[in-house]
């Protein structure tokens, strides 16, 4: 297959030799603010003796980065997979000109026929339903990778070939595929095939680029992240190590459950995420869950448990200053967090509404955006605001680049989602030494301890109560509070954080991938 492609630059002058890290972000990291973004951010800066490349996975071309990359972020990519039509559109990394030209040439029925359509329809029959191993599955990606590296990706996946034949596989494999999930008969249109069919030629996107040479692949979920993580294991023998922040399966249904897309649709979705979460679990050699909550879940969904050790983020205690709260202004509840569905920020307009007609002179804080998407969701978060009547007694922000004042300025942090990881609002409020109010979600249990007050998801009621509780009883407000900042300062600093993660990349360049 000749020599291996790679980024473009060559290898950094360094006396030593540092570790080869590619990085693979999806839909956050440099462009999106949020928990996987800071904990990118940390881990490129802290790890300096690692030489990075960070392959971005966007949500749409020509993003705004929202941080500035370590020095020894040596290589960077985007890879748009929305937003384009094809996947040349946004490349800047396309030296020479006539690259394109002789794909398009080299790109017949004939080199169809023989280099992507076997590969292709292995990769389709696996989607709809067909039992594949992982490495199989990882081989047929790593085939499909090499002949878009010499061939045109978007006329192969435009091709009348693709399409006959992922309408073959369609047509052979769905009924299957939907009575297995308790549907028989089900019918589907071609709106339907034809939007899959368009799915399918943006999940592979990234693999139509070389990618670059390195001693670990680190993929931060599972998803297209780990298609890609998948193939660079193959490409280049890299150890392969996932750091799950949000279980992407759990959360692929969660999304399904509310999306209003026909059977079909939602079935080859679903499939998809269960198809990439299970060659990541499979295919890595280390799993590092930011929470044992996510490593619950990832062993029953078939990770091994040998491979599978949590690393909790880790915070600079030195940057966070604890201060008593202004005794003299009106009591303060502060919540930080994107404004979308898994945030549940109804719930808390509907328990500061019970707040505020027990203790009318509170006030709610709220710091955050709505990203891409969730537009809808965020006005009908105003117009539940307008419905209750809340008034400035419960205030949007907006987004804010530091919660740390607004911490400081608190009596009560509150966290309200229906899924989470391992927060990182909760653990600034813990360094800033605040009572916290969250849903028992995700990780926030393991995190708060008994640091905290935790209530049910979707209890409005549940997280009024507990919000009152701690401002009617100012020394518990307290003792919570400094509760909260102890157990960060032992369990959760920066330092741990960066030792368990030099520490993973060392064993799985010293031990090499697993066979």
């Amino acid at each position: 297959m000749g020599a291996a492609p790679t980024f473009p630059g060559g290898a950094p002058a360094n006396d030593r030799t540092p570790t080869r890290v590619l990085l693979l972000t999806e839909g956050t990291y440099p462009f999106r603010w949020g928990g996987v973004s800071t904990w990118c951010h940390a881990l490129t800066h802290e790890l300096s003796d690692v030489s990075f490349s960070l392959l971005a996975i966007a949500d749409g071309p020509r993003l705004e980065r929202r941080f500035e990359l370590a020095p020894n972020v040596e290589r960077f990519r985007a890879v748009s997979v929305w937003g384009v039509r094809d996947s040349w559109e946004d490349r800047d990394d396309l030296d020479d000109p006539g690259l394109l030209r002789r794909r398009a040439r080299a790109t017949t029925d004939r080199a169809l026929q023989a280099g992507f359509v076997p590969p292709f329809r292995r990769f389709v029959s696996a989607l709809l339903g067909v039992d594949v191993e992982s490495r199989e599955l990882a081989l047929t990606l790593h085939e499909l990778h090499r002949f878009f590296l010499t061939h045109d990706f978007d006329a192969a996946l435009r091709s009348r070939p693709a399409w006959d034949c992922f309408v073959d596989e369609v047509q052979a494999r769905f009924d299957g595929l939907a009575a297995l999930h308790g549907y028989h008969g089900a019918a589907f249109s071609l709106g339907d095939v034809t939007a899959a069919f368009q799915w399918l030629h943006h999940w592979l996107f990234p693999l139509a680029r070389p990618l670059p040479e390195v001693d670990v692949v680190h993929a931060t979920m599972a998803g297209i992240c780990t298609v890609v993580g998948a193939v660079a294991k193959v490409e280049h023998g890299a150890g392969f190590l996932l750091s799950e922040h949000g279980i992407y399966l759990r959360e692929s249904y969660l999304a399904q459950h509310h999306a209003h897309d026909s059977l079909f649709r939602k079935l080859v979705k679903l499939r998809f995420a269960r198809l990439a979460t299970t060659l990541g679990y499979e295919l890595a050699d280390r799993i590092a869950p930011c929470c044992d909550y996510n490593r619950r879940w990832e062993l029953r969904t078939g990770a091994r448990a040998d491979r599978v050790h949590t690393a909790y983020y880790g915070l600079d205690p030195v940057r966070y200053a604890i201060a008593p709260p202004d005794e003299t202004r009106a009591p303060a509840i502060v919540w930080a967090g994107r404004i979308d569905p898994l945030k549940d920020v109804e719930t808390l307009l509907r328990a500061s509404a019970s707040v505020l007609a027990a203790k009318p002179e509170a006030r709610f804080r709220l710091f955050g955006s709505a990203p891409s998407g969730e537009e809808d969701y965020f006005a009908r978060c105003v117009a539940l605001h307008r419905q209750l009547g809340l008034g400035g007694a419960v205030s949007f922000e907006g987004f804010a680049s530091g919660t740390t004042r607004a911490f400081a300025d608190a009596d009560v942090v509150v966290l309200s989602s229906i899924s989470e990881g391992f927060p990182y609002s909760t653990l600034e409020a813990m360094f800033c030494g605040r009572a916290v109010v969250a849903t028992d979600v995700g990780g926030v249990a393991e995190q708060l301890g008994r640091a905290g007050l935790l209530v049910r998801p979707r209890d409005p009621g549940a997280l009024a109560d507990a919000i009152l509780r701690l401002l009617a009883d100012r020394g518990l407000r307290v003792r919570l509070g400094r509760a909260a900042r102890a157990r960060a300062e032992t369990q959760f600093t920066i330092a741990r954080f960066r030792d368990a993660h030099a520490r993973t990349y060392e064993a799985l360049v010293t031990d090499g991938a697993a066979a």
